[in-house]
């Protein structure tokens, strides 16, 4: 069986405990913070007062002595838990020897697995446990949860957590759980006896901790033309990739709307887009006309072959590219 929302997990562990919960969990969740909180939650579950407890991470267990403590027939006895973190770091031949326990008929005890992605054990657990995934959450699927996480905290605080103040606060710190719940520990401190935090508070506590990203430059170039910032050189051959994406995403939508496509068959065509910026993005090359977009394309190609060159500052380069981009914007 195979979760990938927080709220049906959810509903699962709570018609499940304490007598219902399968022997075997897999938790594949990215964020480290965020996977040790899940399973955290299953330990405590499932674990009850002396029972044999192991943990271990896959990056640093040798396999023999994790197959001595969860592969004993006298452990298994007692009914012991297992927590193994990182399985993605596990060998195929260490992943088989626990893809082989996991087919035994007789398992008993419980196995409660971990991983930042896809594992060798994915299938196995499945087949004869609960996976629990966020690996292929969607961008606004996770604002969304996060969204509702910091809400949720703020409430058992007694707070109510404006919509302005959650906003500002996701604008002002990275999309990071740990940083964001950290953040809303401090506003609920700072409010002390206030029933809600709002904005003024966000922008007198909470640290800023985003930084403009290659991408988010990538993006301000190639659909503001413009970008106010300083571009380290070193960053030349990172950003380049990330301006010729959005290049060729503003070309892609003007191809398939000068074919008449409908918003909803445009975003089928670009699933990682969400949705509200597919519109912005839409609009924008309405705007800047297809030939922006294809000009943008011949100008990147022509400052790579002179950065291979060698010959040339890549600074300038970037600088030259900021500034055709925008000529060419204003002349589309």
């Amino acid at each position: 069986m195979k979760y990938q929302n927080v709220k049906l997990f959810q509903k699962h562990l709570e018609a499940s405990a304490p007598h219902g919960l399968s022997r075997v969990y897999l938790v594949a969740i990215p964020d480290d913070f965020e996977r040790k909180r899940w399973l955290d939650a299953l330990v405590s579950l499932i674990s009850i007062p002396d029972q044999p407890f192991f943990r271990f991470s896959a990056a640093d267990a040798t396999l023999s002595e994790l197959f001595t403590e969860i592969d004993s027939p006298s452990l298994f006895a007692q009914e012991p838990v297992a927590l193994i973190d990182e399985l993605e770091k596990l060998s195929k031949k260490q992943a088989q020897g626990l893809i082989d326990l996991l087919d035994r008929p007789d398992l008993t005890g419980y196995l409660i697995f971990g991983s930042r992605g896809k594992s060798f054990l994915y299938s196995a657990v499945e087949k004869r446990g609960v996976v629990f995934d966020l690996c292929e959450e969607k961008p606004w699927e996770k604002d969304k949860r996060l969204s509702q996480q910091l809400f949720d905290r703020a409430k058992q605080a007694g707070k109510r957590l404006s919509t302005e103040a959650l906003q500002l606060l996701l604008e002002r710190v990275d999309k990071d759980a740990a940083l964001l719940e950290g953040e809303v520990d401090k506003l609920i401190c700072y409010t002390g006896s206030r029933s809600s935090i709002e904005p003024s508070d966000v922008q007198k506590i909470a640290a800023s901790s985003r930084a403009h990203t290659l991408w988010q430059v990538a993006e301000e170039i190639v659909w503001e033309a413009r970008f106010e910032g300083e571009i380290d050189e070193t960053s030349f051959h990172g950003l380049v990739p990330a301006i010729r994406t959005q290049l060729q995403t503003g070309l892609k939508i003007a191809t398939l709307a000068a074919s008449q496509a409908s918003l909803s068959e445009i975003g089928a065509r670009l699933p990682k887009v969400w949705p509200k910026t597919l519109e912005k993005r839409v609009a924008q090359v309405q705007r800047l006309g297809s030939n922006y977009f294809q000009k943008g394309l011949q100008l990147l190609f022509r400052i790579e072959l002179l950065s291979r060159s060698g010959s040339s500052d890549l600074s300038v380069l970037l600088d030259w590219f900021r500034s055709s981009s925008t000529k060419i914007g204003k002349h589309s």
